[in-house]
């Protein structure tokens, strides 16, 4: 599954009334670029679907919320919570929002204490009752086996000039990270526009101190080589782009010989040759959660009816026939119903392919509703861009 990259996204008005937005879009260009969210950490895929349409301020638009649906979709939980709690405390004591990711939170990790501690405040604030814990919003707290952390993004389709604004977004996530993964294994194609894009965002990544390891170098490579050609003054970025692969793949030698064609051809000093920053080489025992780069958490059962698919637990790219499964339920439905009441957390490589799947409902004329979000769900959701395909019900506090 792919979520789209290199172009625009359904542009559809959000109305007013919430987190609801039932919405049709046309159906996606199968030639462009897109982004595969089938590797990947949480803060890399954020903002790489670049489908956000914000028409006006909300409390669904704080800085925090993002922040902490990121952070808890990367199973963060402590500093998501710290990161709601500084934002209620320093002046958004009135989002309504924050308040319903910051009881759901706690609901989740089973922290009663603080969801009480916090409920007299909210009691204060609003005027009104606050939340009820339930026993059975607790369950046992997920283990989180160790992983990669690397912002991971695998480039697919023709790299052309629409992809700068996206590459821009990830660029802004990697340079908080300090580090970035890009994969180029599934590129079909690229031409020099997007080279460009492509060498002047890997140089200002290198500018920002950010570590970028370039994976499967030698599958792009054959695409542009031949096109830089001693004397033909044309095509630097694609110039360019030859000297980054063959760095990526440690040929010295070849890049020393390219680096003086192309300062015999523009008549210009040529980049350094920069050893590459080795991709940590797997262990038998985790060499499944590295080639995935997600995090492995339990496995939940997925329920199908005949009103209803019902999703629960925590979701993560480990168990991928959960979107098969529900692409499958909807094929032959033209109204689809996800009871999300059980689900605890999803994390964006999942997210990021459930938004895939609502595309395609939505092309098809189909309508999706996504009932019982807890918050912290639902603003991740609301942050990969769902909320433009699909109608969501988050359940109350």
């Amino acid at each position: 599954m792919a979520i789209p990259f290199f172009r625009k996204g359904p542009q559809v008005q959000e109305p007013s009334s919430g987190d609801k937005a039932d919405s049709r879009a046309s159906k996606p260009d199968a030639n462009t670029s897109t982004l595969d969210f089938t590797q990947g950490d949480a803060r890399a895929l954020a903002q790489a679907a670049g489908k956000i349409q914000v028409d006006e301020l909300s409390d669904a638009d704080h800085p925090a919320v993002e922040e902490a649906a990121i952070l808890f979709a990367n199973a963060s939980d402590d500093v998501a919570a710290a990161v709601l709690e500084a934002a209620l405390d320093g002046g958004a004591e009135g989002n309504d929002t924050l308040w319903s990711m910051l009881f759901d939170l706690y609901r989740v990790v089973g922290q009663r204490e603080a969801f009480e501690q916090r409920g007299v405040a909210y009691a204060e604030q609003f005027g009104r009752s606050p939340p009820i814990w339930a026993e059975e919003d607790t369950a046992p707290a997920t283990k989180i086996a160790s992983r990669d952390a690397t912002p991971s993004v695998a480039l697919t389709g023709t790299l052309g000039a629409a992809a700068k604004a996206q590459f821009d977004q990830i660029s802004r996530i990697a340079i908080k990270a300090g580090k970035l993964r890009i994969d180029l294994g599934k590129l079909r194609g690229a031409d020099e526009a997007g080279c460009e894009v492509l060498v002047s965002g890997l140089k200002a990544l290198r500018q920002a101190r950010v570590q970028v390891t370039i994976l499967n170098a030698r599958n792009m490579l054959p695409m542009i080589e031949g096109q830089a050609v001693q004397g033909q003054r044309q095509g630097q970025a694609i110039w360019l782009m030859v000297l980054e692969l063959l760095q990526a793949l440690a040929e010295v030698e070849r890049f020393e010989e390219v680096a003086l064609d192309y300062a015999i051809t523009f008549e210009e000093s040529p980049p350094s040759y920069e050893a590459p920053i080795a991709a940590p080489a797997p262990t038998m025992k985790n060499a499944e959660a590295v080639a995935s780069a997600s995090p492995a958490l339990e496995l939940v059962p997925i329920e199908e009816d005949a009103a209803n698919f019902v999703i629960e637990g925590e979701l993560t790219s480990a168990q991928s026939e959960v979107v098969r499964k529900l692409a499958k339920y909807g094929a032959d439905r033209k109204t689809i119903a996800v009871d999300a009441s059980r689900l605890r957390r999803m994390d964006f490589v999942t997210a990021g392919n459930l938004f895939n799947v609502l595309v395609q409902f939505q092309a098809q004329g189909k309508l999706c509703e996504i009932r019982g979000l807890n918050a912290m769900v639902a603003a991740l959701l609301r942050v990969m861009g769902v909320h433009q395909v699909a109608s969501m019900e988050t359940r109350r506090i």
